[in-house]
């Protein structure tokens, strides 16, 4: 016979699973952005980070910025989750010095007043996936975080009849 449990429990199991979700989300998106952000020489696709404070882009470009060293695509790593309160925030970002540029933020650090949208108008060769200046954002609305917060709640045992969106406005 299958035992229960007296319902004064139910919300500190709640708050249980959604933090295993939220961090198994966390540890989903970092993967996902390993793999779809741009590379060339190593250091951006492979300095994202999961913290629960947020992440300070201060790891410099290797070399010589005008002559970088290119170095192939290095396949993601998993980063174990991190279990936080739920009052506590968690935050996924890329500790590059260059990281508000490769997300056509900011201008370069490099070259004054040009944005990574340039890049593209110049026909340099970029590497996001997609290939497209404004491949975070594509991340960020194309339903790309959605799904990869859906994998980190369902490697829990949430299973979501409906997926939740964010509606324009709102922001991750």
């Amino acid at each position: 016979m299958r035992r229960t449990k007296d319902l004064k429990h139910l919300p500190n199991d709640l708050a249980g699973l959604i933090v295993k979700g939220r961090a198994e989300a966390a540890s989903e998106i970092h993967y996902s952005l390993q793999n779809r952000s741009p590379w060339f020489t190593g250091i951006f696709n492979t300095a994202w980070q999961i913290k629960g404070a947020p992440v300070d882009a201060v790891i410099p470009r290797k070399g010589d910025p005008n002559r970088p060293v290119k170095e192939g695509r290095r396949a993601p790593i998993r980063q174990k989750p991190i279990y936080t309160s739920l009052v506590k925030a968690l935050y996924v970002g890329n500790k590059a010095e260059y990281a508000g540029f490769v997300i056509n933020k900011k201008p370069s650090p490099y070259q004054p007043n040009q944005m990574y949208k340039d890049l593209f108008e110049q026909k340099r060769k970029t590497t996001p996936r997609p290939n497209v200046p404004d491949w975070y954002d594509v991340y960020l609305t194309g339903r790309f975080l959605e799904k990869d917060i859906n994998k980190g709640f369902q490697m829990v045992g949430f299973k979501p009849k409906r997926n939740y969106t964010m509606h324009k406005g709102t922001s991750a």
